[in-house]
């Protein structure tokens, strides 16, 4: 889990906060704050998680709750000591690069029934209480931070985040498909 966790703090850090880029989720969020009032990224997903795990904590089973904490406190504890790099000028290449390393994290926390904590909990309790699948709750929630790119960084930034939802997307179901096949046999 530690790995998914600074595997995504480095696709921030490096590739997507240089770029200017808000790709969905409570990075997403941060990367906006960060961009439009200079709010560190580590102290934006910090809070977003704080008030995430509160709602989790009201809303969805104790176990959920408790399976959340780590990564909402390790996530913004590895965005702070992972430095901000623009290790590749190219906005394009750089979400690229930045979608497959988030979608690796991501496909190895959702491998191991793990959560990096901030948007994911909205769609836990939306499908809890209302039956609507998760990826569709979470597939709007991304929708909306990526819509914001067009407001704080312009519609470049927009373009490069939808690009960097599909990808990662992409990634995890190869990466879930990969372990389905060769490591659950």
């Amino acid at each position: 889990m530690l790995i998914a966790l600074e595997l995504i703090a480095l696709s921030i850090n490096m590739f997507y906060e240089p770029s200017k880029v808000a790709a969905g989720g409570a990075t997403g969020i941060a990367i906006l704050l960060y961009e439009a009032v200079d709010v560190p990224t580590s102290f934006s997903v910090f809070g977003i998680n704080i008030v995430m795990l509160v709602i989790s904590y009201f809303y969805l089973e104790r176990m959920t709750t408790v399976k959340l904490i780590f990564g909402s406190f390790v996530l913004p504890l590895f965005l702070l000591i992972t430095p901000v790099i623009n290790l590749i000028p190219h906005p394009f290449t750089s979400v690229i690069i930045g979608s497959i390393i988030f979608g690796i994290g991501l496909a190895i926390l959702y491998t191991l029934d793990m959560s990096s904590g901030g948007t994911t909990v909205p769609p836990m309790i939306i499908h809890r209480h209302f039956e609507i699948d998760k990826y569709i709750s979470l597939f709007v929630i991304d929708g909306i931070v990526c819509i914001g790119n067009i407001f704080v960084t312009g519609w470049v930034s927009f373009g490069l985040a939808v690009m960097s939802v599909a990808i990662s997307s992409v990634v995890i179901k190869l990466c879930t498909m990969f372990e389905d096949k060769y490591i659950n046999f």
